[in-house]
C-alpha cells in the first residue's frame, strides 16, 4: 500500500490554519524555561488591575487592555500578590495597570525581561496618575540592620543613617542598611517609621512628598 504523504502534510496545513496565533504562540509553552515570577504591588490610592501581555506577535501590537490579559485586581493597601507569568523567549513584555472605575488613570511600560528572574511590577500614582515600573527582585539581608530599596513617587531628600539622599521622581536608590526603625530614614526632619519590619530582612519603601506610601518584603 502506498502512503499518501500529501493526506498527512494536507493534515498538518489544516491543523496549523484551525489555530490562531494566539495558539501558535503559547504552543512552546509549558517549560519552566519560559515562566518568571512577579510580585504585583499597588501601591496607590485606587484598586488596581495589572494586565501583562507579549507586546507583538509577527509584528502586530497586541491590546493589553483587554480583559483576557488581566491578571489579578488589588485594593489599595492590599498585601502584594506573587504571579506566574508564561512568554516566549527574547519576547517584550508589555505591563499595564488600571484603576478600576476611574476613566483615564492608567500606566503601561514595555520591558524585555530575563528568563530564570524575579521581577515586582509596581503600580504607583504622582500628581494624582498612575504609573507603574518593573524592577528585578533583589535582597542582601545581614542580620541586626533593615536592608532598604526605596522608591521615590514624587522628588524627595531623605537623610539615611545621617546621609543626605536624593531621589527624582520615578526612581529607585540603590541598597541602604538602616540599624534604626523610626529615625534611621527621615524626611524633613521628620522619621520615616519602618518598625512594621523585621531586622535581617530586605524591604522596597515606596515613599512620596506625604512620606511612607508602602513597604515591601523583598522575598
Amino acid at each position: 500500500m502506498k502512503t499518501s504523504w500529501w493526506r498527512y502534510g494536507f493534515i498538518g496545513f489544516a491543523f496549523l490554519a484551525g489555530c490562531s496565533e494566539e495558539d501558535l504562540e503559547t504552543s512552546n509553552f509549558g517549560s519552566d524555561y519560559y515562566k518568571n515570577q512577579y510580585t504585583l504591588m499597588n501601591a496607590t490610592d485606587y484598586e488596581i488591575d495589572f494586565h501583562m501581555a507579549n507586546t507583538e506577535l509577527d509584528g502586530d501590537e497586541r491590546d493589553v487592555e483587554n480583559s483576557k490579559y488581566l491578571k489579578y485586581t488589588l485594593a489599595a493597601g492590599a498585601a502584594p500578590v506573587e504571579i506566574t507569568h508564561e512568554h516566549n523567549i527574547e519576547r517584550q513584555i508589555t505591563f499595564y495597570a488600571a484603576a478600576r472605575n476611574q476613566l483615564g488613570l492608567l500606566g503601561r511600560e514595555k520591558f524585555k525581561v530575563t528568563n530564570d528572574r524575579d521581577y515586582h511590577f509596581l503600580a504607583w500614582q504622582h500628581q494624582g496618575q498612575i504609573d507603574v515600573s518593573i524592577y528585578e527582585q533583589a535582597k542582601d539581608d545581614r542580620g541586626g540592620e533593615f536592608a532598604v530599596r526605596i522608591f521615590a513617587a514624587d522628588p524627595v531628600n531623605l537623610t539615611i543613617e545621617g546621609s543626605p539622599v536624593a531621589l527624582t521622581t520615578g526612581t529607585m536608590s540603590g541598597r541602604y542598611f538602616v540599624d534604626q526603625c523610626n529615625g534611621g530614614i527621615q524626611m524633613n526632619g521628620q522619621p520615616i517609621s519602618i518598625c512594621d519590619a523585621s531586622f535581617g530582612r530586605s524591604y522596597l519603601l515606596v515613599v512620596d512628598t506625604d512620606g511612607r506610601q508602602a513597604l515591601y518584603l523583598e522575598y
